[in-house]
Formats: structure tokens, sequence, C-alpha cells
């Protein structure tokens, strides 16, 4: 922090005990810092000293009709595209499908009776099962990312209405 700012900080009274030190330690020792401080501490008594100004009442309403001139709508869309959003879901959708076709797969071969498998969903595995752990780590990524996106947007919407002002609660 430059000499000025603690000089004003130490004037207005919010300096902490370590800048107040130093600034008590320049003026002691530094003469043009003393004059710059003198000048500026009679500024601040001169500022004190004045009445504040209050606005004409007509001022004011004028400034209170103007705001809403003063910010115009957003222009509010979904995050993701409806194109977007069926394309995704359509992953998540066949992730999910791949998910439960493993799980089931895994139940299956485990069973203790021996049951035989159904022929489609051993395929569906296999076809799976060729597919790197990359891929599949991928694809659940962003389906969680779809998913996460689409909640965000759906809050966002229910938070600002047309207008595009928050809701008051």
């Amino acid at each position: 922090m430059n000499h000025e700012e603690l000089l004003w900080k130490y004037l207005d009274g919010e300096c902490s005990p370590e800048e107040a030190g130093a600034v008590e330690k320049l003026l002691a020792e530094d003469p043009e810092f003393k004059r710059e401080w003198a000048r500026r501490h009679k500024l601040h008594k001169q500022l004190q000293q004045q009445e504040l100004e209050q606005p004409s009442l007509r001022f004011a309403r004028n400034v209170m009709d103007r705001l809403p001139e003063l910010y115009h709508k957003l222009d509010i869309r979904p995050l993701i595209s409806p194109l977007w959003q069926k394309v995704l879901g359509g992953l998540a959708g066949a992730f999910l499908l791949a998910y439960f076709a493993l799980v089931y797969n895994f139940v299956e071969t485990t069973a203790p009776d021996g049951a035989s498998q159904i022929p489609a969903v051993q395929a569906f595995v296999d076809t799976l099962a060729g597919l790197p752990v990359q891929a599949l780590s991928i694809l659940l990524s962003l389906s969680f990312g779809y998913i996460l996106l689409v909640v965000i947007d759906q809050r966002l919407k229910k938070r600002f209405d047309h207008t595009g002002s928050p809701r008051a609660k």
C-alpha cells in the first residue's frame, strides 16, 4: 500500500495498529510526509464540517421514474439447445441401458442356479465389453455433466421470470 492510501486510512481511522504505527513513525521521521498529513488533515476536517446536500424531491422522482428504462430485459434461453438436449439425453439413456445390461449380466453369471443368458442382452454386453474403459468413463462424465447443466438451466428458469429480474421469495 502506498503512502497516500495509508494516510487516508489513518485520517479516516481505518488503519490496523501496525499501519497506524507505521504512519506515526513516518510523521516523526519525514517532514515532507508530515506536511502532506497536515494538508490532508485540514481538508479532512473541512469536508467533515460541511453539511450534506439533499437532492430535491423532483430530482429523486425523475431518477426513480427512469430506472425501468435503464434495465433492459435479459434474453433467457436454455443453456443447451433442444436438439442437443435430445442428443445428449439419448446418449445418457444409452449409457444407463449399458450400465443396467452390465449389472444384469453380472447378476446372471453369478446366479447360483446357472440360469441361461438372454442372447440379445449377452450380445449387447459383449459389445460393451469390447469398448475401452476410457470411452465408458468419458460417456459417464458427459452424461452427468449434461444432467447437471439441465438442472442448472431449470433452476435459473425458475429463479428468473420473463423480465429477467430475480423473483421475490
